[in-house]
């Protein structure tokens, strides 16, 4: 009787469930950012205005941009979806404005379009961002600037391990917390890093952000491909066939959670640059729930090394003038005097250059070995141009771990997610930096930090706080 009734709520609960996720639009592989009335398989959520031009200005650009990213796109295909694209909408456009247009031949080019968003809109959404010319071309990091000697954990020495009290209960599965002296020294880490950054006068986020699925569409992804992520169902009125509703949870220690609050924005462009940064708890498969600082900025103009022309690639002119300012900046920073910052600058370049040099000084002052690199294009995620990876080394690993990271977004999020400037006419650009790891850094600190008989040396940067 009782594995009667088990598997009858068993099978009650397999169909509730396939009826839920009947019910849900975005199980039925459905784009949430595509147009679409109330007849349509494509909810009505938002029309982005994607820029196209960029990726589709060449043939061979355009190639180029798939390929060094190891995209798998057949690109004469696409090619071909977006000149057809085009000249539908022309000829809507056209047939709209002419009085005598026969209702039949709106309808007749209207289906063409819809067929034609339906496959080649949701294709160009995954689709990566232009890449910036300093990207590396080979498979592997340019090495920019490397401090510190590396030496092996000794044997008298312990690992970050040894000196925290693991513990495997925990609220969240696959973690663990740590106490002890490692996760004072988190604490520790995490007030260094944001009285620094406030030296720099930016504005702090603390929330938690609940979104809907296009938003994780206008990052390059489809919402099954989140996986660590907490999904809602709200469930509305019984009696109506669209009552089920995804909803995703994000904390602001991740790229969506922290750009979630400024959907739909309109900044005034006097207050632009704009600079904000959160503090939270982020988690990895590899490594468990991490303490991070991300860090965004915002600025009204874009990139002037975006591959936007057929001449221009990773070897000109305008490429090596660029690594080197960033290169300089960087071994420059031990010596950054935060009165000297100058964040005030439009140029989403500068701020890139100029936030990569404030980041590898708060490093550079905890006197560990660090390595900082551009990273090639296949670590590049879909809605990233350029990233600067900085690295710590690990004793126990020998092997740096990556702690932080700056990366030009330029406008390809912008554009999806509706966040303007200049009386709604034009689209931001934005950098988007992970300051700190700070659980990975608290490891390499703790390890470099022990001596022989006297437990712990922090660094001076750190002992003041």
């Amino acid at each position: 009787m009782i594995i009667i009734r088990r598997q009858t709520r068993f099978f009650l609960h397999e169909i509730r469930r396939t009826l839920i996720a009947e019910r849900i639009p975005q199980y039925k592989e459905r784009s949430a950012l595509l147009p679409g009335g109330l007849h349509t398989p494509f909810p009505t959520v938002v029309e982005p205005d994607i820029d196209l031009e960029l990726l589709f200005k060449s043939h061979e650009q355009l190639q180029d941009n798939l390929q060094r990213r190891h995209w798998i796109v057949d690109v004469k295909k696409v090619e071909h979806d977006y000149q057809l694209w085009k000249k539908l909408n022309r000829q809507i456009a056209e047939a709209t404005a002419k009085r005598q247009s026969q209702p039949e031949e709106l309808r007749q080019l209207g289906e063409q379009l819809y067929s034609l968003n339906a496959k080649f809109l949701v294709a160009c959404l995954r689709l990566p961002a232009p890449l910036h010319t300093a990207v590396p071309q080979s498979s592997i990091p340019k090495l920019l600037f490397e401090y510190g000697s590396q030496r092996k954990s000794s044997l008298t020495m312990r690992s970050w391990r040894d000196l925290a009290e693991v513990t495997s209960i925990d609220a969240a599965p696959f973690s663990s917390f740590a106490f002890g002296e490692f996760a004072q020294l988190e604490y520790i880490l995490l007030n260094y890093f944001n009285k620094s950054l406030d030296t720099y006068n930016m504005q702090f986020c603390a929330a938690v952000n609940v979104v809907k699925s296009f938003v994780i569409e206008a990052f390059g992804y489809h919402f099954s491909d989140i996986k660590n992520v907490f999904n809602i169902v709200v469930e509305h009125d019984a009696d109506d066939e669209n009552s089920v509703e995804l909803l995703h949870l994000f904390g602001t220690s991740t790229p969506l959670g922290i750009v979630s609050p400024f959907i739909r924005t309109n900044f005034l462009s006097n207050a632009l640059p704009y600079y904000v940064y959160s503090i939270g708890r982020n988690y990895s498969p590899h490594i468990g729930q991490s303490s991070c600082i991300e860090l965004l900025a915002f600025s009204s103009e874009r990139s002037q090394h975006l591959l936007v022309d057929d001449h221009q690639r990773s070897d000109d002119e305008r490429s090596k003038n660029f690594e080197e300012m960033l290169r300089k900046s960087i071994q420059y920073s031990p010596t950054l005097n935060p009165n000297e910052i100058n964040l005030k600058s439009n140029s989403i370049d500068f701020i890139f250059i100029q936030l990569a040099a404030i980041i590898t000084n708060l490093y550079y002052r905890l006197n560990l070995p660090i390595r900082v690199c551009l990273s090639p294009s296949y670590e590049l995620l879909s809605y990233e141009s350029l990233r600067l990876t900085i690295e710590v080394y690990l004793p126990s690993q020998i092997d740096y771990v990556r702690v932080g990271s700056v990366s030009l977004i330029d406008d390809y999020l912008a554009r999806r997610l509706m966040i303007k400037h200049n009386d709604n006419k034009s689209y931001v650009a934005m950098v988007h930096a992970r300051v700190a790891d700070v659980s990975q850094l608290s490891k390499c600190v703790l390890e470099a930090s022990q001596t022989i008989g006297r437990g712990i040396k922090l660094p001076a940067a750190l002992s003041i706080h």
